[in-house]
């Protein structure tokens, strides 16, 4: 089944851009439209058979020297996605002195299944199933600064070994966003005893349970909780309705034990104004440069698990009971 796709490509994150030396851009641009809206948006069955080759796509664009999250996702030139394949990748360092290899790791393919509630024309609210993919390596230590380059071995179900392209990205000394183990600010963000839920939230619901306090209270807790960025109607990546589901899913799932806190990326008077999108104040004061994002928290107020773009339900939900 197609992927869907969006469009214009000119509107895509600069994150997805690829490395020139890699893969070039007449591959790469239908590629992107199906990463951001068709990646994650499942049809049936595995397309392998009609394809020659998949390229490698990694879905986050901040990694830093130390341990990282790799998610990714293979595509064909023609936006069909290889799902459910067993996926070893090894890195590879482009160092200034020559290329150095690294020990390879199983990739896990993980899924969700949520239902983003959509408002039509007529203004009736109805709920749309989503399907999402990722293929991820949990934890894995990039041991230096600059260009790696990801090389894929993907087989299916039946031993046939897909051919692959390889995908190339940057690790930095240092990222801008939290990473693991940093403090994070105590941000005042507004909460619905404040505002009204439509100021603070562009989900199409009454309401949730997701503004009710704010970093700097849950701080105050000494207990676990998660704050996560998301601005389902004025997303740029197209996926951070179904992690918005995901993130109400998994608090709903952990029984209300720990806060889940919800923040628009987007100063939304301008959005809805006039479409422009200028990060939000608190955004701006966790140096967030892309969305969605996703902190899982400590009780002592540092970052325990963080995520970048598409997260399941079972990773959040293993990384809170981690700190319970």
């Amino acid at each position: 089944m197609p992927a869907s796709v969006i469009d214009p490509l000119s509107e895509l994150p600069a994150h997805f851009v690829p490395r020139s030396n890699l893969i070039s851009r007449p591959l790469w641009a239908p590629l992107l439209v199906a990463l951001i809206a068709g990646i994650l948006f499942l049809g049936c069955g595995n397309d392998a058979a009609r394809s020659n080759s998949y390229s490698g796509i990694v879905v986050a664009s901040e990694f830093t020297v130390g341990i990282n999250r790799f998610p990714f996702g293979l595509v064909s030139r023609d936006g069909q996605m290889l799902r459910d394949a067993s996926v070893d990748v090894s890195f590879v360092f482009l160092g200034p002195d020559g290329d150095r290899e690294y020990p390879s790791a199983p990739a896990t393919y993980r899924t969700s299944e949520t239902q983003t509630p959509h408002e039509h024309a007529d203004g009736q609210l109805h709920m749309h199933l989503d399907f999402q993919g990722v293929y991820t390596i949990d934890a894995y230590r990039f041991e230096n600064p600059g260009l790696w380059e990801a090389r894929f071995e993907a087989r299916l179900d039946n031993g046939q070994k897909v051919k692959t392209i390889p995908a190339g990205f940057m690790v930095e000394l240092r990222g801008s966003a939290p990473a693991r183990g940093d403090s994070i600010p105590p941000s005042e963000n507004p909460t619905i005893q404040e505002l009204e839920f439509g100021t603070l939230s562009t989900r199409s619901v009454e309401t949730d349970d997701m503004h009710r306090v704010s970093v700097a209270a849950a701080l105050e807790m000494d207990e676990p909780f998660v704050v996560f960025f998301a601005s389902p109607r004025f997303c740029v990546s197209a996926i951070c309705g179904p992690v918005t589901e995901i993130m109400d899913q998994a608090r709903s799932a952990l029984g209300g034990r720990v806060p889940f806190i919800h923040i628009e990326p987007w100063d939304l008077e301008k959005a809805k104004s006039n479409g422009e999108l200028v990060p939000s104040d608190t955004m701006a004061e966790w140096n967030l440069k892309t969305e969605p994002w996703t902190f899982v928290i400590d009780r002592h107020g540092k970052v325990a698990t963080r995520f970048e773009g598409f997260v399941t339900i079972d990773e959040v939900i293993g990384a809170v009971q981690d700190l319970l």
